[in-house]
């Protein structure tokens, strides 16, 4: 099956900085939907408990909330049975959810695995409205989204790896000790969290899969600190189809548009835009070139659309057929098609937000 048809859903994203922006937006989205029409909001903020009482009324309208303790207990029951020769090893296999070790960055990927099992079983006729954090929280959270399957995998591979080898120079000793040493098959993903993990990377990389609006406060950073806020984007490969800045100056204004001008995002100043247009609007973008990234194999040069970057205090870095942009602090890298990869980057310049790279023999 290709993957266009396993998209089941409209999937609208949503980040804001105020509350009351969001709620906003999302009052002129719903008060627009039919009355019958299959609704699921999803609140990954963790954060924030949305004023749903309007909408609740409405018929087929769901609100999921993103719990993080609730989401860890039903992800322990699924996983205690599946690896329990690991957890005896370790000595966890009886403790509850709240006891394991909280691991950095667990609560988002535990927000991935939530929303990744959300859009499997949403059906082709749902209208997915996905809440996300706060901007610079959501912007990672959309760059992880992007790995699939490598995301767990490429943490647990080189781990699992040696374990096997470990394990089979430990052979010997496992019999003579009657010890039960545990397979690192258990630790691997299975087929359903590949896939939807799969799913969840290919909709949120395919920009015609989703519709993602960011709102920027504009009354409280000054330009520079805009153009900093959106060059995060860039660099998460998270680039918003709508961008909406509110309250801006008009030199924040004139600036985030020329930033926006020749890519694939729509820049508004305000939340004017009728929301019964979003929808409509969404469908339409796959229409119109979305690409943020474009490859010329016959020239030897590749472009990438990164608004509020700028070249002077960005540093590529080439490893092998690895491309490493680095700035403000942020890695983005991107793998090279098989026709550049034995080339070296020799030549780079940026233009109307797009940055070029000229690739050659080395």
């Amino acid at each position: 099956m290709a993957f266009e048809d396993e998209i089941s859903a409209l999937i609208l994203l949503v980040s804001a900085d105020r509350y009351s922006a969001l709620h906003q937006w999302l009052q002129g989205l719903l008060h627009t939907q039919q009355e019958n029409a299959d609704t699921r909001l999803i609140n990954l903020s963790g954060e924030i408990d949305l004023d749903t009482s309007d909408f609740i009324a409405k018929k087929n309208f769901i609100v999921e909330n993103f719990s993080y303790i609730c989401s860890l207990a039903r992800l322990w029951e699924q996983l205690n049975p599946h690896a329990k020769d690991w957890w005896q090893l370790l000595d966890i296999a009886g403790k509850q959810s709240i006891e394991l070790p909280q691991l950095p960055g667990i609560e988002d990927l535990t927000r991935l695995i939530f929303l990744s099992e959300i859009l499997d079983s949403a059906s082709k006729s749902t209208l997915l409205i996905v809440i996300l954090p706060t901007p610079l929280h959501a912007l990672k959270i959309l760059g992880m989204a992007q790995k699939g399957p490598a995301l767990i995998d490429q943490l647990l591979e080189p781990l699992l790896n040696w374990w096997d080898t470990t394990r089979q120079t430990l052979s010997t000793v496992e019999k003579l000790l009657r010890l039960r040493l545990p397979s690192s098959q258990q630790l691997r993903l299975n087929e359903t969290w590949k896939g939807r993990l799969h799913l969840l990377q290919q909709t949120i990389s395919g920009r015609s899969n989703h519709h993602f609006t960011l709102i920027l406060d504009g009354k409280n950073y000054k330009p520079e600190q805009l153009l900093t806020r959106l060059s995060v984007a860039g660099m998460h490969r998270a680039i918003p189809h709508l961008l909406i800045v509110e309250d801006a100056s008009n030199t924040s204004n004139i600036k985030i548009e020329n930033e926006c001008r020749n890519g694939p995002t729509t820049f508004n100043s305000s939340i004017t835009v009728p929301e019964s247009d979003l929808v409509a609007n969404a469908l339409k973008d796959k229409n119109k070139s979305l690409s943020i990234e474009e490859w010329n194999t016959e020239s030897h040069c590749m472009k990438i659309f990164l608004p509020g970057v700028k070249k002077d205090n960005m540093n590529i870095q080439q490893i092998n057929s690895t491309i490493n942009l680095i700035y403000n602090g942020y890695c983005r890298s991107i793998e090279l098609p098989a026709k550049l990869e034995a080339m070296q980057c020799n030549r780079a310049q940026m233009t109307q937000s797009w940055l070029r790279l000229w690739f050659g023999d080395n």
